[in-house]
């Protein structure tokens, strides 16, 4: 609903389109950027059960935030908190899956990803459902209100849940006297860079929200560039890990294009939805329930088939990128029936969910467990993180994208790009294949 928010004229913010999706994907981007240095954090200093629940009462900040409802400074506020402890908590849980798996066989991760990724969308879909009507029908501060409510709920059964007690939360890396030092002082001289270069961006007149959006995107491009680099050169990583690391640079880049047309849900497809389709009587936010709904479906399927079929990773990441550009080519044909004040079908959006959900089933439970897999040791939760950075990248490219291309034009260029970059890693297969050892 936060893209319905942000445009809305009489209780929102009041924005454009362009702008509200650069926005949206810009705070989307935000949530999975702070997963690595999330990730980062459970292994060195927190560890991951305590690092996840720290997260989730930030998250709990940013909501009420939002739902007090004081300006535009809660807005922003609000939105800040929730990708930091979104940073915290989403790779954090994924590595405790990880934990408590660890001792299986791929397979048997692989399916049981697929579950969590099914529980998460069980909440999801009753979420959607929940924030969005209250949203359209009793304003946006009492659906943000709700939200934080339910977060409360979600912290609770996490503090009682004996499962995730029984987890070892020991720092996998923890970090010497002497590297805390050195953290404390590269934070410090982060933290004044950054303070000066907003200030000097102030009195220059170009601390605007457009020119923030484009520098953190540059900035969410930029920094799987240098980790990658990092990695690659670190010496206490042996050959084996090494060439892990490579591999995972191929399903990186394929997640970053996926992750630039999935999270457009999120921003350009809802507005598309608000203004084109008819939901039949249902709010539009509604529309965004169809993913969760296809995931609860489809993910137990692919669980059980995942067991008995053996699909190596870059093969389900082609495949899955292949239908997310299908997806994309179907909107594109749709968008085409867009005249005047005529409404397509909710059909149409069926069918782009449908394929986008399998997409991400082959994809994206995948991709977390590779994570685990190909992870140095005591680095499990820091290479989670790195799989959401993906994301963050995707979503920056993808909603700066939007914002300037529009329609048919923006589907197909988006939608043709995945399909290629599919072929590419199906050719690749062989390749990463051998260097992950499958």
């Amino acid at each position: 609903m936060l893209a319905l928010f942000l445009v809305d004229t009489a209780n929102g913010l009041g924005m454009s389109a362009g702008m509200a999706t650069a926005l949206v994907g810009a705070y989307l981007s935000a949530c999975y950027f702070t997963a690595l240095p999330g990730g980062w954090l459970a292994d060195r200093v927190l560890g991951a059960r305590r690092a996840a629940l720290i997260g989730g009462v930030v998250i709990l900040l940013g909501h009420v935030s939002l739902a007090v409802d004081l300006g535009t400074w809660t807005v922003y506020t609000g939105l800040v908190l929730i990708a930091l402890g979104t940073g915290l908590q989403k790779p954090n849980m994924t590595a405790l899956v990880g934990k408590l798996f660890g001792s299986r066989s791929d397979q048997e991760r692989d399916a049981a990803y697929s579950k969590f990724y099914a529980s998460i969308n069980i909440g999801g879909l009753l979420a959607t459902l929940l924030v969005g009507w209250l949203g359209v029908h009793f304003g946006w501060p009492v659906a943000f209100g709700a939200a934080a409510i339910g977060m409360a709920a979600s912290l609770v059964v996490f503090l009682t849940s004996g499962g995730l007690r029984e987890a070892d939360d020991r720092p996998g890396n923890p970090l010497s006297p002497a590297e805390r030092v050195r953290v404390l002082k590269y934070t410090a001289v982060t933290v004044a860079a950054i303070a000066v270069a907003v200030v000097a961006s102030a009195l220059t007149g170009g601390l605007t929200l457009a020119h923030c959006l484009t520098a953190f995107s540059v900035l969410a491009v930029l920094a799987p560039v240098w980790y990658f680099t990092r990695l690659l050169r670190n010496r206490d990583i042996d050959d084996r890990g090494r060439a892990g690391i490579r591999a995972y640079v191929w399903l990186f880049a394929s997640a970053v294009v996926f992750w630039a047309i999935f999270d457009l849900a999120a921003s350009n497809v809802q507005l598309f939805a608000n203004d084109h389709v008819d939901m039949l009587g249902m709010p539009s936010t509604w529309q965004a329930a169809l993913n969760p709904i296809m995931i609860v479906l489809f993910a137990g399927v692919l669980a059980a088939v995942w067991k008995r079929v053996s699909v190596s990773a870059p093969a389900k990441f082609s495949i899955g990128l292949v239908l997310c550009g299908a997806s994309f080519l179907l909107l594109a044909v749709a968008a085409t029936q867009t005249t005047g004040t005529l409404r397509i079908s909710i059909l149409w959006l069926v069918g782009l969910y449908f394929l986008q959900t399998l997409g991400e089933l082959f994809l994206s439970p995948t991709g977390l467990s590779i994570s685990h897999k190909l992870a140095p040791a005591g680095m499990g939760s820091q290479l989670a993180g790195l799989f959401f950075l993906s994301a963050s990248t995707g979503d920056a490219i993808g909603s700066q994208v939007a914002s300037h291309l529009t329609g048919t034009t923006l589907y197909l260029a988006l939608g043709s790009l995945a399909v290629l970059a599919g072929c590419a890693m199906a050719v690749a297969t062989p390749r990463v294949r051998a260097l992950i050892q499958e």
